[in-house]
């Protein structure tokens, strides 16, 4: 089946956005182009492709599509730009990462100095879980993830960057308030700081070290933001997991026992078609996280 290449850039252009309106700002091009263009779209696919919700959504059918829309728009911006023809030929490429919020605010920070000294990439990062992005590749939600998966996703290639320690930690004023108890016989009671409710690394340690497998009974604090994490544990609202990299500049957090680690291994995992931007993107990738000492 053959589709027409402006409607599944408006497919991209519509789930992006998030509306037909917003699509069709990014188009350049009335909504009612874009509604035009979505219904010949579905009409070839002899399916509903979007859900009219707010943001539009794919449906399971969309998702296939959305996939494949993604590739072929991606391969066709390069193709203009490589024989200098069409509104691409002078057009940065546009790539759609994944990437965890441990990596955002630590290592990657290098991978957005190199793009800043160049002007051929735009990138649209996607905030999420280490140990969920490949769920985007799946969806075609974005063209490459920074995720803890070896196993490729079907149809993409995947390299090691590296692995990203954590250790378990607490403030000074923190463990002071322990009476005097070493870590290991309050660990199991103490109030806790955890990024988000995908975040599993307080509780694979603390059930490493004390047996325990939930946390009832337990002050248990949600901080989704890398840096306002490391502050709450800073501010002795419990004790945590922070990256090596991340506590290098926290010198006032204690670590609460030498064999108290985590090892998180990381992977760069992207489409395995041809595609220019994003082997590009993949080695400014590598080198930021060789440089980091992943």
């Amino acid at each position: 089946m053959n589709f027409d290449f402006e409607q599944l850039e408006t497919l991209l252009a519509v789930i992006e956005a998030g509306s037909f309106d917003g699509a069709a700002i990014d188009l350049g091009i009335s909504a009612s182009a874009v509604s035009q263009r979505m219904k010949a779209l579905e009409k070839r696919a002899g399916t509903i492709l979007v859900l009219r919700s707010k943001p539009v959504r794919p449906t399971e059918p969309g998702v296939t599509v959305l996939r494949y829309a993604r590739q072929i728009v991606s391969l066709g911006r390069e193709l203009n730009t490589h024989l200098g023809e069409g509104e691409h030929a002078e057009t940065p490429q546009r790539i759609t990462i994944g990437v965890n919020a441990d990596s955002l605010a630590t290592w990657f920070i290098d991978v957005l100095r190199e793009l800043g000294r160049r002007e051929d990439l735009i990138c649209d990062l996607r905030r999420g879980d280490e140990h969920r992005n490949a769920e985007l590749l799946r969806k075609g939600e974005v063209s490459g993830v920074v995720t803890t998966g070896a196993d490729a996703v079907q149809g993409c290639a995947v390299q090691k960057l590296g692995t990203m320690r954590y250790w378990a930690v607490a403030s000074t004023e923190f463990i002071a308030r322990r009476g005097g108890m070493a870590p290991r016989d309050w660990l199991a009671v103490a109030p806790v700081v955890i990024f988000d409710r995908d975040d599993p690394l307080q509780a694979q340690l603390r059930g490493r070290v004390t047996g325990q497998s939930t946390w009832d009974g337990v002050a248990t604090h949600y901080v989704p933001d890398s840096w306002r994490y490391a502050t709450a544990i800073e501010a002795g609202m419990g004790w945590g997991m922070l990256p090596e990299l991340q506590l290098r500049q926290l010198p006032e957090l204690h670590r609460l026992d030498d064999a108290w680690s985590i090892e998180v291994p990381l992977y760069w995992q992207r489409w395995s078609m041809g595609s220019r931007a994003l082997d590009s993107f993949g080695r400014i990738l590598m080198s930021a996280a060789q440089a980091a000492g992943l």
